[in-house]
């Protein structure tokens, strides 16, 4: 008997025409349909070793990708992660919105990510997790086994409810919340799409303008055909500001992970206190050469939320913590603009930044965002 009888393999399928052409020859074929992703007219299937070849070769199958292993971009390594609740950062992440602006109230950011714990600063005076969705246990109210969910959470739209001073950069933002990374952080593209259908699906029950993605892979040779680089492009042709870390595989060049390779998202990288671009965070160019990341944010000794004490607070490095910083600026700007698509908000973002001496384009972008040049 052959070694690979019996065995599956993971796989993306794009049909050539609609979804349903291809569901049979996969039935067909003793394969198993896991999810099915209308907004990128994409299959997520589980096939037979020995079938992988003919399905292959189907007419009606414009390509096929593994379904490969995604991470959240750990900590840098370069904070301390001792609890704290109440030592300040080496860099805050304090909310002086420009005047135009609220807190990013009446808007939600989503987080795909390990999921998120209720600390206290995102649920007193009142809950502003809108939504929880569980892709891994299935589990229905907010928890968080992981961690970096909930820092990432703390980040972009804590409220300080529980320091009185450690708040992210929209703290009236509203969350909803995608588990879909393990208890070790880890997962599968095809569960980041489920999550990125679920937004497409509810986006406008929920208000979702903004999306958040700590998370990245390897990249692919191009964004054309990288999975979540196109999931993540299709959602900002939805309307939603899609804001990436860029990896934190610095500083050699062309380390930028995916979906931050995508020339449509917001790919964010990571500066300290001093206005430096850490050594860890990623470079461009991508593959295709493009000049990634677009700017960077503070992502050095960043104190957020515990996801181990509910009043709690501790400190984490890396894009993981920029890329947060960036989605709850995002939210404001949308607050005070209702109309503006993903496009205008990235270029208001870009516009606000200020250039770093001693960094080149392809580790800093457009400069350093600042908040109060925001407009």
């Amino acid at each position: 008997m052959s070694e690979t009888k019996g065995r599956t393999r993971p796989f993306i399928l794009y049909p050539r025409q609609a979804i349903e052409d291809v569901r049979p020859c996969v039935l067909e074929n003793f394969g198993r349909i896991k999810y099915e992703l209308p907004f990128l007219n994409a299959l997520c299937v589980q096939i037979p070793e020995e079938k992988v070849g003919m399905i292959r070769m189907n007419r009606r199958i414009a390509a096929m990708s593994e379904d490969i292993e995604v991470s959240k971009l750990a900590d840098a390594g370069a904070a301390s992660e001792k609890t704290d609740r109440f030592s300040g950062p080496a860099f805050t992440a304090e909310t002086r919105p420009a005047r135009r602006f609220s807190g990013g109230e009446g808007v939600s950011i989503a987080v795909i990510d390990t999921g998120c714990s209720p600390h206290l600063d995102l649920i007193r005076p009142f809950s502003r997790i809108r939504c929880f969705k569980d892709f891994v246990n299935g589990k229905i109210f907010p928890y968080d086994d992981d961690g970096h969910g909930t820092h990432v959470c703390g980040i972009a739209a804590g409220n300080g409810y529980s320091s009185g001073k450690h708040r992210g950069t929209a703290p009236g933002a509203a969350l909803v919340v995608l588990k879909a990374l393990d208890k070790e952080g880890n997962g599968n593209a095809s569960d980041i799409l489920a999550a990125m259908q679920w937004i497409y699906d509810y986006r406008r029950r929920y208000n979702i303008r903004v999306l958040n993605l700590s998370l990245g892979i390897a990249p692919s040779a191009s964004y054309q055909i990288d999975p979540l680089a196109l999931g993540a492009g299709a959602l900002v042709s939805a309307g939603i500001c899609v804001v990436t870390a860029a990896g934190n595989s610095g500083p050699e060049k062309g380390s930028i992970t995916s979906p931050g390779i995508s020339p449509f998202v917001l790919t964010v990288g990571a500066c300290d206190g001093r206005g430096r671009v850490a050594d860890f965070s990623s470079r461009g160019p991508t593959p295709t050469g493009l000049r990634k990341p677009d700017l960077v944010a503070p992502g050095v000794d960043i104190v957020s939320l515990s996801s181990q004490d509910p009043k709690g607070y501790l400190s984490q490095s890396g894009t993981s913590m920029s890329a947060p910083y960036a989605a709850g600026l995002a939210a404001c700007y949308c607050a005070g603009h209702p109309a503006a698509g993903p496009g205008e908000v990235k270029e208001a973002l870009i516009r606000s930044c200020r250039p770093l001496k001693h960094a080149d384009k392809n580790a800093q972008g457009h400069g350093a965002l600042e908040q109060s040049r925001l407009r």
